[in-house]
């Protein structure tokens, strides 16, 4: 068998080379395209055309007869032309209907670039590092919604509006491709460094997302620490004629990626940033503001230090309002409000199986995608919790602990641990936990908080009835407070 090698590129996409000429021991093809460039899901007139791999091999033992050989030979090369031809057809669809309309921009080539040298066995040293501004690492994307009935088709929901767990990958992809385009070097050459989201500090949807209206991408680096970048992006509506050149944000997020380096793994010094103006220095402050409130919260977080005098007042306020409503049975809760709920009453779950159409450049399981899966599961859950249909507001700090491999099974466990029905807010948790099916243990990755509002229907008061769901309530809390700190930073700066 000849050995082979696999290039694999963003989202849905592999290539596949052979050492040495093509004989029937491998005979190998490629069918679909970037994830920016891609027409997916069998939109009509396309007969399903789907842009996953296919990885065609054909095996002939050692045994076979010359005349046997010769005819499999015969068939196989058939096989394959067919599929050439298949694959040139799709490119015209592909062509006619990308995804983004500047697909050749550096956003997409940057990552192409990535996986391309990812599958090189050449080591490269690192070059000198380079004094880079801000407007070096800027990257402009779009989603042409009202332009491209393509695109649309993929991103609407079934109630008509734009679909915000999609949109969360785009900003996971962007966000990335931000922190290689930085950590270049004087060249453009890529440095031998791999980048992954570390955490998300905070995104914003600050105005509704139209499926009327074309869209602007924008990703930045505000802040270098030594291996780590913060990035800044915000989605905007393309001007009609006769408005602003320069609209409000639709939603605003915040993305820290840190670099290792490729060949030790160790945390490897990106290239310094240069502030130029007050603006830039400002935007710098804000990210330094925001690395230090995160800083202290994690020195008080739960599993280290028990909860502050306010917040065991707070447990204790809790207790005395809701143990008149508990029962000698745990199941009862038939005498409790119908304005209140038990945290522990409002748990949905999900399991997923982590397919190699999911991977990122790297070979693990794209992080948007599973923002995208815990988006989708929260809003699920905040539907039941309502009784009716909740609007995304944010999603607010949290940190990718661990990888996610090709192949995993993924538990998401969702729930709701922290509302204000004053506000008609709730918070929903998502925990995403690896199950080993063969040590039968599971491993947390990480969890998400997102925020919801509700106003035209009954948000109801989220009360806990055990330590555990009390501490779930706090950290609830927390999270909520200190988005709302982070959110206000965020707004200081947009328009000035």
């Amino acid at each position: 068998m000849l050995p082979t090698r696999t290039l694999l590129l963003p989202k849905r996409n592999a290539l596949t080379i052979c050492k040495g000429a093509p004989g029937p021991n491998a005979i190998l093809s490629l069918l679909g395209a970037g994830r920016f460039a891609s027409y997916k899901r069998g939109h009509a007139g396309t007969a399903g055309l789907r842009t996953t791999a296919i990885l065609m091999k054909q095996e002939f033992s050692a045994s076979d007869t010359a005349g046997t050989h010769s005819e499999n030979m015969e068939k196989v090369e058939e096989k394959h032309k067919r599929m050439l031809e298949r694959y040139a057809e799709s490119q015209d669809i592909l062509d006619k209907y990308s995804v983004m309309p500047n697909k050749r921009s550096d956003y997409m080539s940057i990552l192409r670039r990535i996986t391309s040298e990812n599958a090189t066995d050449v080591r490269r040293p690192k070059q000198p590092l380079v004094l880079k501004r801000i407007s070096d690492s800027v990257i402009e994307a779009y989603l042409s919604f009202k332009d491209n009935l393509a695109l649309r088709e993929e991103y609407i929901n079934y109630y008509g509006d734009i679909r915000l767990g999609k949109i969360l990958e785009d900003l996971d992809r962007l966000a990335g491709a931000v922190a290689y385009k930085h950590a270049s070097d004087a060249n453009g050459n890529l440095a031998p460094i791999i980048f992954v989201t570390a955490a998300v500090d905070r995104i914003d949807l600050k105005a509704t997302v139209s499926p009327n209206r074309n869209y602007r991408l924008t990703g930045t680096v505000t802040y270098v620490g030594f291996s780590s970048m913060e990035i800044y992006i915000q989605l905007q509506a393309v001007p009609e004629p006769g408005e602003s050149s320069d609209p409000d944000p639709n939603l605003v997020a915040r993305f820290t990626m840190v670099g290792r380096d490729k060949y030790t793994g160790k945390s490897s010094q990106v290239n310094p940033l240069l502030l130029e103006d007050e603006d830039q220095r400002r935007l710098a402050k804000v990210s330094e503001q925001i690395k230090e409130h995160k800083k202290e919260e994690a020195e008080r977080n739960l599993l280290k230090r028990a909860p502050s005098v306010e917040e065991r007042l707070v447990i204790h306020q809790l207790w005395l309002e809701t143990n008149k409503y508990q029962d000698s049975m745990y199941e009862s809760h038939s005498m409790l409000p119908s304005d209140m709920v038990w945290l522990d009453k409002t748990s949905m779950e999900s399991v997923n199986v982590c397919f190699p159409s999911e991977r990122n450049v790297h070979n693990k399981i794209f992080g948007g995608y599973l923002m995208r899966l815990a988006h989708e599961l929260s809003f699920a859950n905040g539907s039941v919790f309502t009784r009716a249909r909740p609007s995304y507001v944010s999603l607010d700090d949290f940190s990718f602990k661990k990888p996610v491999n090709i192949g995993s099974i993924l538990r998401l466990t969702s729930q709701v641990v922290y509302s204000e029905p004053e506000n008609k807010t709730f918070q929903v948790a998502v925990s995403a936990d690896v199950i080993d099916n063969m040590k039968k243990t599971a491993e947390r990755t990480n969890t998400f908080y997102f925020n919801f509002c509700c106003p035209a229907s009954q948000v109801r008061r989220v009360v806990p009835r055990t330590y555990e769901d009390m501490m779930k309530y706090l950290e609830g809390r927390r999270r909520d407070q200190t988005g709302k700190i982070i959110s206000k930073l965020q707004s200081s700066i947009q328009k000035r």
